[in-house]
């Protein structure tokens, strides 16, 4: 599992950006009646927006190429980017809605979401230009995919947008995410020999492969053209797995507040890990400590800290 990124990387993540609105805990829904809550907590979301802020959190330099409207939820999002550094290769849409997610959390972290896509309908209608993303032509760079399928317009666009990084220079990473479509590998079947990482959660993997247990899972993805792996697995942490090697890293055990941005989180703190010249299971027990952060907190992004500060609560888990 030799796979690393330069200690100077650059990321450039493209994807989707939602203005999230987090409420919990919800047990019920009942028509025609006030259901009383503890928490209503407005926060960024979508994926490209989540992993973007996440590299920026943990100390890597990051430009987000996405989407968002010129209405309130959308200077919302970029202003809470901007705060940490994230850079923006892209403008509001004048008269467009930002995407908005509610996401309705129970007392188990588990979540339901009602979705409004706004200017994510159309969003990135062609193969991504780096060109504005202010790259310097002989620094070394890294190209996030953050769920391809979030949008609709963007879909057949994808294996051509990692194509065009690949040729000009950088190592790329793909977090599938989830087909509400159901055309999974009729869309992404393309982009999984061009990566050099595929970040996959267990249930997208079984709508990929049709297997259900992870080292097969693994394995059919490898098939496919996959060729190194980090298979999240929620509370039992995650698979690592290249065509030469395999092993589970066990997450760690945290009281679950929201899970929300949680797969996000993790692709966060591996990229950020292997930048930082850990070796590939370390860098998995890094994204491990920053999802379990990052589930903690109500939001998708509340609960990341920086780098220092993950190691160190890190270190303490060691000492319990």
């Amino acid at each position: 599992m030799s796979f690393a990124l330069h200690s100077q990387c650059v990321f450039v993540v493209s994807g989707n950006l939602v203005r999230d609105t987090v409420v919990r805990p919800v047990e019920r829904l009942e028509f025609g009646a006030t259901v009383w809550v503890e928490q209503v907590e407005l926060s960024l979301g979508g994926n490209g927006a989540n992993t973007a802020y996440g590299l920026a959190k943990l100390g890597a330099p990051v430009t987000l190429v996405s989407a968002c409207g010129d209405d309130e939820a959308g200077e919302a999002c970029l202003r809470t980017l901007q705060d940490v550094g994230v850079r923006a290769a892209f403008t509001p849409r004048m008269g467009g809605t930002t995407a908005l997610t509610m996401a309705l959390v129970n007392s188990k972290g588990e979540r339901a979401f009602l979705h409004q896509p706004g200017v994510n309908r159309d969003a990135l209608a062609g193969p991504v230009d780096f060109h504005p993303c202010g790259l310097s032509a002989d620094a070394p760079w890294h190209y996030h995919l953050a769920n391809p399928f979030a949008l609709p317009a963007f879909r057949d666009h994808a294996a051509a947008s990692l194509l065009r990084a690949n040729r000009q220079g950088a190592t790329t990473s793909l977090d599938t995410g989830w087909d509400s479509k159901g055309r999974w590998l009729e869309d992404l079947g393309p982009c999984l020999p061009l990566v050099d990482l595929l970040f996959v959660n267990d249930r997208e993997a079984e709508h990929l492969t049709g297997c259900r247990e992870a080292g097969q899972m693994a394995s059919a993805l490898h098939r496919l053209g996959a060729r190194r792996i980090l298979l999240k697995l929620g509370e039992q942490g995650c698979l690592l797995s290249d065509e030469d090697d395999r092993e589970v890293i066990p997450a760690f055990h945290v009281p679950v507040a929201d899970t929300t941005g949680a797969g996000d989180a993790f692709v966060a703190g591996y990229l950020a890990a292997l930048r930082q010249g850990l070796a590939a299971l370390e860098a998995a027990r890094m994204a491990n400590a920053v999802a379990a952060l990052s589930v903690q907190q109500a939001g998708a992004t509340s609960g990341i800290v920086g780098y220092a500060d993950t190691v160190e609560w890190m270190r303490a888990q060691e000492m319990e």
